[in-house]
């Protein structure tokens, strides 16, 4: 897997997975690649947005803060950032969100964690029914993979618990990569897909 990818993937995914279980845990992720770009300076954050915030965190029953610090390791350096709590009423989650990222609605039932020094590296996030047809929905993501690039290929999973039960293909265009997980998570399926591009 592609190294943009993979730091990508499991910095961003760890967050979500925090926040959509509502555990006050830090999220601890390891991985042997290098970040996109060091942190940008944190939104600023006006007053009726943090009410909103604080409201739809009372509305789901979950105490929330607004900031977490989330830690991971690139190339066996342990590094901490802080995320910032962002809601999204498109699916009705809310995530953590580190600094060099943006959470916002593509369109209904999906949305884009967009790197914001390169708006062709993103992440689309769509929240699947629980009784979803896998067979169909594995279909469906490899026909759109072969959309992209004509050879579309298996490839591995991040070393976290949030992928365990994951399926992963993906495909080139040039310089373009494109990967899709689709996580089989009982209480939320999940079908990431994450646009990249190759390094050295």
């Amino acid at each position: 897997m592609n190294k943009l990818a993979k730091s990508f993937t499991i910095i961003g995914l760890s967050a979500l997975f925090i926040a959509g279980c509502g555990s006050p845990e830090d999220s601890e992720s390891t991985t042997d690649k290098v970040p996109a770009a060091q942190p940008a300076a944190a939104p600023e954050k006006n007053e009726e947005e943090q009410k909103t915030s604080d409201l739809k965190n009372k509305e789901e029953g979950l105490i929330r803060i607004m900031e977490q610090n989330i830690a991971y390791t690139v190339n066996g350096e342990q590094k901490e950032e802080t995320g910032f709590l962002k809601y999204n009423d498109n699916q009705n989650y809310s995530m953590y969100v580190l600094s060099q990222y943006e959470l916002t609605a593509e369109e209904p039932n999906k949305d884009v964690l967009m790197w914001t020094e390169d708006d062709s590296v993103f992440m689309r996030i769509e929240l699947l029914p629980v009784d979803s047809e896998w067979t169909l929905v594995e279909e469906n993501s490899k026909a759109q993979l072969a959309a992209v690039g004509s050879e579309v290929k298996e490839t591995q999973t991040p070393e976290d618990p949030f992928f365990s039960n994951a399926w992963a293909m993906e495909t080139k265009s040039e310089s373009d990569i494109v990967t899709t997980y689709l996580i089989k998570n009982e209480e939320q399926p999940l079908k990431l897909t994450i646009f990249t591009k190759e390094r050295c």
